[in-house]
């Protein structure tokens, strides 16, 4: 089994590789915790310094002891940040919520800058986190792949005693990704899983929290939860399902394991009276972010790593153009995941699978399109038009909508014809210091 956990100097290098190379948009210790974590599943497959030498039985525990930090310390901030989470939850159990993501000190959650500045409804946000937390779950996965005829893997984290694993002739790897379903019973008779919250001190060196897969079976996309749930909803439920994301990530090392995120739904669905979902949402929400078995190389399922990572041609982190294009507001095209999956293709995928659901009712008109509804017709023909040709460059139909103080681009063909209407709104952001 050793030869199979990460090399020191492998770690320390990988560590220092994602330092320098990577911006997340969250605080540098928070980055720290996540580069951490990353470096486990990078051991695994081989990546990075790694160099196609696979680790499969490191864990973030051997990471943080290679590292030279303390894992109580790391394993207590990790659940700190779960708890600021948590009591964002409870204030608005107890009628006293938040309107933003922020703790009670107004230290964003997650260190996440743009938390403090984004107003949100607390209502939405505990719906998105009650969605979230249980549609990791392996009772929810194994339900909606029975209602919508398709194939989920699924599984959980437990305390494994890695001497057992060994004598078994077992790795993390074949627990990872074999099905193990019909031998759970087994593994915990033969106590390769512990149930003991306090094993004894010659055992509990070799106890670490591994992931066993129940059913073998492409996963969920994360990313695809996110974005369906806001376009099903609306934005604020999908920050609440990235928080219950981050959640499940985070409590993979924690002072006691369990599943919080999945803890912390239970606790919305008893006792927050408003709740207006029940778990046929979180079933549909499990079939939609479920990547179909054709196109496992084509979906990103990203991170938290790589959600909050900041591509560098246009400054932009993938949770933030997520929240762009399901608020309908300019984003900037990039490659998301590991994968590096471009982003327009996913968002087609995401909205053809939302059809195939709902039908074209998935598609809500952005607010402030809804809020020209309301307008009176008057006020709507006083609006000036700027006529341009197909051929006319984006630029140039920019400019002279800056030049007239224009509302709107009519692009109409040579005999005429309207082919579209383009809102300047969305795209003078771009030109702003170029005129």
């Amino acid at each position: 089994m050793p030869k199979k956990i990460a090399p020191k100097e492998l770690i320390e290098q990988d560590f220092r590789n994602l330092k320098s190379s990577e911006r997340l948009c969250t605080a540098p210790k928070i980055e720290e915790l996540i580069f951490m974590q990353s470096i486990e599943g990078r051991a695994h497959n081989g990546a990075g310094s790694f160099s196609n030498r696979f680790y499969t039985n490191t864990t973030i525990d051997d990471i943080v002891r290679a590292l030279g930090r303390s894992p109580k310390a790391v394993k207590a901030k990790r659940q700190e940040l779960i708890d600021e989470i948590r009591e964002f939850v409870e204030s608005a159990i107890a009628d006293d919520p938040m309107d933003r993501l922020v703790t009670r000190s107004g230290r964003p959650l997650l260190g996440i800058q743009q938390f403090k500045e984004r107003q949100v409804d607390y209502h939405e946000v505990l719906k998105g986190l009650y969605l979230g937390g249980l549609r990791d779950d392996p009772d929810i996965r194994k339900k909606a792949q029975e209602i919508y005829k398709i194939n989920i893997g699924y599984g959980r984290c437990y305390t494994v005693n890695t001497k057992v694993m060994e004598d078994m002739g077992l790795d993390g790897e074949a627990l990872a990704h074999h099905g193990h379903e019909d031998r759970i019973s087994y593994y915990k008779s033969n106590g390769l899983i512990v149930s003991d919250s306090r094993p004894k001190a010659s055992v509990s060196k070799y106890i670490k929290y591994l992931y066993i897969r129940h059913h073998a079976g492409p996963g969920q996309s994360d990313d695809c939860a996110i974005v369906a749930g806001g376009l099903l909803y609306n934005v604020d439920v999908a920050l609440g399902i990235f928080l219950a994301d981050a959640i499940d990530t985070l409590d993979k090392y924690v002072p006691a394991y369990s599943d919080q995120d999945k803890e912390l739904a239970r606790r919305i669905k008893v006792d927050y009276a408003f709740l207006d979902v029940g778990e046929e949402a979180v079933y549909e929400l499990a079939y939609i972010a479920a990547i179909p078995e054709d196109k496992i190389d084509e979906l990103p399922d990203s991170s938290l790593r790589y959600l909050l990572a900041i591509d560098d041609d246009t400054g932009q982190s993938t949770l933030e153009t997520h929240l762009n294009f399901i608020e309908g507001k300019p984003f900037q095209p990039i490659a998301i995941s590991y994968k590096r999956i471009f982003i327009s293709g996913f968002y087609d995928f995401v909205t053809d699978k939302l059809k195939s659901v709902k039908g074209e009712a998935v598609f809500r008109i952005p607010d402030a399109f809804a809020k020209e509804l309301d307008s009176s017709v008057a006020k709507v023909m006083q609006r000036r038009f700027i006529t341009v040709s197909p051929q006319t460059s984006l630029k140039s139909a920019l400019e002279k909508v800056e030049a007239r103080k224009g509302d709107l681009i009519i692009v109409k063909d040579e005999f005429g014809n309207i082919l579209g209407v383009v809102n300047p709104g969305d795209f003078l952001v771009f030109l702003k210091g170029r005129l």
